[in-house]
């Protein structure tokens, strides 16, 4: 049975939103006049695969900068790497071949630091001949031997960094071999023949804009038409090929296990023990940045991974679980996917992104912790349009999604301002969603008012009055003082406005450019408020214009507002985007409100001092 989505339009979709142009060589380095890639399972259970490319240079950039060699990655403990053709075209039609001084073996730069994986080889091929309008052709095998794969399986985003005239994708299986597939974004249904003992499935497209170099679009190449195939229906035949490996026994060596005693002996507190275990995988082993394929799926084990002092992300998310059973605790490796690239019926794991843990723990809220960094939240709740697949106890894999994205800050202030000028007063702050760091708040107390910027830094709180941390929201009260709130320039005295850093000034947008031609994704829809309240002290005025700036579009919301109510001068700040993604005809909206946000004149008030 084949699994496929019907399009419409063939690639409709993705040419509504990214209008190409008639010329595919305009402002662009290069272009491919043919990219092919066969994928073949042979009947002896062996596979191959071919990629053939003829590439226009048309800059002189793209040979001295970008394609002046081609890269390609394999495992010679079972693969064996063939160059069929590799020759370039000059202008005038004259026919170069490459060398074979040209064809040179380096380790990966992936693999540079684990020793492990030293076997590893890329093959550098340099092309000759390279000047503007030459056509670079290259013809490669890569045979991977039978019973080393589970499944012949791909996961191909149909489209480049620079245009494409022809595409095609070949998938050759044996006759009676069932083919699972699934496109994304219309990557379009296959054309099916018969040739010899296979049955061919191709995908052929033509004139296929580049991939757009904006910044901050929905990552994973979500935008693009995509295409996952196996030959196994499901995942969960490739879940059980990971977990029958020894790995997945979760066996400690007796140091290690002394290790964990020693740390469960010191720590009672189980929430501080899980982190502990977590900080210890993050910081003190290293992240071999290695792709599961072209290991072939497989993983060390745990005690190899700590012999080693490193290991790829599935290497490191197995040696996490298995010292946190040691302690008792409930712990599960997890793989990472986007959703918008998931087909749970076609079984696949090239699909999986990075791996993490899944933990058991009413003092944590169950969270996904990561192996690569000290997760400030859950990661099922702070990374968004993500499918977890776990990997549990009774070797089945199951499947969760990452819940709805928010992030909600409210930020509320009362202050007096003395003749001095001092400043003492309260604060309170509530943070929802991704702005709460629940995680990183266990490992620091001190977390929230670390994390704010402004005139009213960390140093300046004086008590902790009330603290509310619950699994999804916190909220705290501090009393605060300082001795130099304002920076003086003769009369005028200047107040920085706070920031929480766990919201939108954490991430770090402050330039724009005018126009877009990709959708813009933040983190998440936010809604954050600051609002201020001050007492001041006679001959001490704002100089701060009274005014309010209410500002309501597609993408969200702004306020600014500066006024006195009952004796008092109350200053509020609020911004809120209530979508994750915008659109290429919401981002001018976005940009306004992200500009007012930015404005330093919105991120001050000013006082002045006398008569």
């Amino acid at each position: 049975m084949k699994k496929n989505i019907i399009p419409i339009s063939f690639f409709g979709i993705f040419f509504s939103l990214f209008s190409s142009v008639p010329a595919q060589e305009v402002n662009h380095d290069a272009v491919y006049l043919q990219l092919t890639k066969e994928y073949t399972l042979n009947p002896d259970g062996s596979m191959d695969y071919r990629l053939i490319k003829k590439q226009k240079l048309l800059t002189y950039r793209a040979f001295h900068n970008l394609y002046g060699e081609t890269f390609i990655v394999y495992n010679p403990v079972f693969q064996q790497l063939k160059v069929n053709e590799a020759y370039t075209l000059m202008a005038d039609g004259k026919k170069v071949p490459v060398p074979g001084n040209a064809f040179n073996e380096v380790l990966p730069g992936f693999a540079a630091n684990a020793p492990a994986y030293n076997v590893l080889r890329e093959m550098v091929v340099t092309h000759t001949g390279l000047e503007r309008d030459a056509v670079v052709y290259l013809d490669y095998n890569i045979h991977t031997d039978k019973g080393t794969i589970p499944a012949l399986m791909g996961n191909e985003v149909l489209a480049e960094n620079e245009p494409i005239d022809n595409l095609e994708v070949v998938v050759r299986i044996p006759r009676g071999q069932p083919l699972f597939y699934h496109s994304f974004q219309n990557a379009g249904l296959p054309q099916k023949t018969e040739v010899g003992p296979f049955q061919v499935y191709t995908w052929k497209s033509k004139d296929i804009p580049a991939i757009l170099v904006d910044e901050r679009q929905p990552g994973g190449l979500e935008l693009y038409p995509r295409l996952v195939f196996s030959t196994s229906e499901g995942h969960q035949q490739m879940g059980l090929f990971l977990m029958e490996q020894p790995a997945f026994q979760y066996q400690l060596s007796e140091l290690m296990m002394s290790e964990i005693d020693t740390l469960v002996t010191a720590i009672t507190n189980k929430a501080d023990l899980v982190l502990k275990i977590q900080q210890k995988v993050v910081n003190d082993f290293r992240l071999y940045p290695v792709p599961l394929k072209v290991v072939a799926y497989r993983c060390r084990t745990a005690q190899q991974t700590w012999n080693s002092n490193g290991g790829t992300s599935l290497e490191k998310a197995v040696l996490l679980a298995a010292l946190l059973k040691r302690t008792g605790i409930e712990a599960f490796p997890v793989g990472i996917i986007r959703t918008a690239g998931f087909a749970e019926e076609v079984g696949t794991l090239s699909d999986i992104d990075e791996f993490a843990v899944k933990v058991t723990s009413k003092e944590l809220g169950d969270p996904v912790l990561s192996v690569t960094g000290l997760n400030p939240a859950n990661l099922s709740q702070s990374m968004t349009g993500r499918t977890f697949m776990l990997f549990n106890p009774d070797k089945k894999v199951s499947f969760f999604k990452s819940g709805k994205p928010e992030s909600t800050i409210e930020y509320t202030g009362t202050f007096i301002v003395s003749s001095d000028p001092k400043l003492t007063g309260e604060i309170s702050i509530l943070l929802k969603g991704n702005a709460y760091p629940y995680l990183a708040l266990t490992r620091d107390k001190n977390k929230i008012k670390n994390s704010i910027s402004g005139s009213i830094r960390s140093k300046d709180f004086t008590e902790l009055k009330s603290s509310s941390l619950e699994l999804l929201s916190g909220l705290q009260t501090f009393t605060v003082q300082s001795d130099h709130p304002f920076r003086k320039d003769s009369n005028y005295y200047y107040f920085s406005l706070p920031s929480v850093n766990t919201g939108v000034a954490g991430w770090g947008i402050k330039t724009l450019s005018s126009q877009r031609e990709a959708p813009f994704e933040i983190p998440s829809p936010a809604e954050e408020t600051y609002i201020m309240r001050f007492t001041l002290p006679s001959g001490f005025k704002i100089f701060t214009p009274l005014k309010k700036i209410a500002i309501t579009n597609n993408a969200g919301a702004f306020l600014w507002e500066v006024r006195f109510e009952k004796g008092k001068l109350e200053v509020q700040r609020r911004i809120e985007f209530s979508k994750q993604v915008m659109s290429v005809q919401d981002y001018p909206d976005f940009k306004i409100l992200m500009d007012y946000w930015n404005n330093p004149h919105y991120c001050e008030i000013i006082f002045i001092a006398g008569n």
